[in-house]
């Protein structure tokens, strides 16, 4: 078997990012062989891929077992993208505060494209196994923190985006219609205590900056059991919608 030629061009630039997106919370380790069976290429194409990437310290290798894992290269890069963010570091002290005055996990989540990605987190010492949410995206169809971005997008954006997911048949677009967006531009926030997909309990805010435009949103959730629905609306959501606008105060933004 003739060994195949390496990728070029545009090809080796896919396939190198492809590599990088095997990697994820339930994926930590990878063999060249599992690369290679993944991205479906010949293995010593697979093994030239590793290499380059880990010359840029993307991936790194463990002797012992040969497997590699992501790099610290990464983190150089995410801390640039990161600092792109104004409301992270004004937000920082906040989410922190919120999550010891209340003892619930805090996120910080902001809109890229059709998608939350989370930028920021504080958890719970309730927590028996940490869970770091940050870098994690998911549809703003999907979620409290989503559906707080979703309702403050354009009226053409939403319908869009909710006809798309009700296309799909995703279960979390059952709890969120034309309905509920005209309730949370009303009221300002989403609170979802119940919700038969998962046992949490979550409420998001919006931030604004000195513009007045969305750039991010604020959100709390724990365990219904432990939180209660007495102090989901008597506590929590007061305490983001406050915290939320503490923030967008820290950035310029004042009701008139």
């Amino acid at each position: 078997m003739a060994t195949p030629s390496a990728p070029v061009g545009s090809q080796a630039v896919d396939r190198a990012l492809s590599v990088l997106h095997l990697y994820g919370h339930q994926t930590e380790w990878l063999t060249i062989g599992e690369v290679a069976h993944a991205l479906g290429v010949h293995r010593s194409t697979a093994s030239r891929l590793i290499a380059t990437l880990e010359r840029h310290r993307l991936l790194e290798r463990d002797a012992r077992t040969g497997a590699y894992t992501l790099g610290l290269g990464l983190v150089s890069l995410a801390s640039s993208v990161l600092n792109r963010f104004p409301v992270r570091a004004s937000a920082r002290e906040v989410v922190r505060v919120l999550r010891d005055e209340t003892g619930e996990t805090v996120h910080l989540g902001v809109v890229d494209g059709d998608e939350v990605i989370y930028i920021d987190q504080a958890t719970t010492v309730h927590a028996q196994v940490e869970i770091d949410w940050v870098g994690r995206r998911h549809r703003l169809t999907h979620g409290v923190t989503g559906a707080l971005l979703l309702a403050y997008q354009g009226d053409a954006i939403v319908a869009e985006l909710l006809a798309e997911a009700r296309s799909e048949r995703q279960p979390e677009v059952e709890l969120i219609d034309e309905a509920v967006i005209d309730d949370v531009r009303r009221l300002g926030y989403y609170a979802r205590y119940h919700d038969p997909n998962t046992t949490q309990a979550a409420v998001a805010a919006p931030v604004r900056d000195h513009r007045g435009r969305l750039v991010a949103a604020l959100c709390i959730g724990g365990p219904r059991h432990r939180i209660g629905r007495e102090r989901f609306e008597a506590e929590l959501v007061p305490d983001v919608v406050r915290a939320a606008a503490k923030i967008s105060e820290r950035l310029g933004f004042h009701l008139r």
